[in-house]
C-alpha cells in the first residue's frame, strides 16, 4: 500500500472510531443492504403483476374457447333452420298438404 492509501485508511478508521456505532451501522445498512431490499421488493411486485397478466391471458383463452363452442352451436342451429325452411318452402310450392289442391291435381291428371 502506498503512504497516501495508508493515511486515508487511518483517517477513515479514526473518523469511524469517533462516530458511535448506530449512525455508522445505519449508514452501512442504507448504503449496502438498502438497495438489495428495494430490489427484492420491486421483484416481488413485478412477479405479482406478471402473474396477474398471465391470469388475464388464461381467462381470455377460456373466453375464446367458450365463444367457439357457442358459435359452433349457433352454426348448427342456423343449418337446422335453413333445412327446415327449405323443406317448408318445397311443401308450400307443391302444396301437398291441402286436400283441395290434391283433388285438383288428381282431376287434372297431374301427379305431384
Amino acid at each position: 500500500m502506498s503512504p497516501d492509501q495508508i493515511t486515508a485508511l487511518t483517517s477513515l478508521l479514526s473518523l469511524m472510531d469517533k462516530m458511535s456505532g448506530w449512525p455508522f451501522g445505519l449508514l452501512f445498512f442504507l448504503i449496502i443492504v438498502g438497495p438489495w431490499v428495494l430490489a427484492l421488493m420491486l421483484a416481488y411486485s413485478y412477479r405479482r403483476r406478471f402473474e396477474s397478466v398471465v391470469e388475464m391471458y388464461e381467462k381470455n383463452v377460456r373466453l375464446v374457447e367458450r365463444y367457439e363452442k357457442v358459435s359452433t352451436d349457433l352454426k348448427d342451429v342456423i343449418m337446422l333452420n335453413s333445412q327446415t325452411f327449405t323443406g317448408l318452402k318445397s311443401a308450400i310450392e307443391t302444396n301437398q298438404y291441402c286436400p283441395m289442391v290434391r283433388l285438383e291435381k288428381k282431376a287434372a291428371g297431374r301427379q305431384g
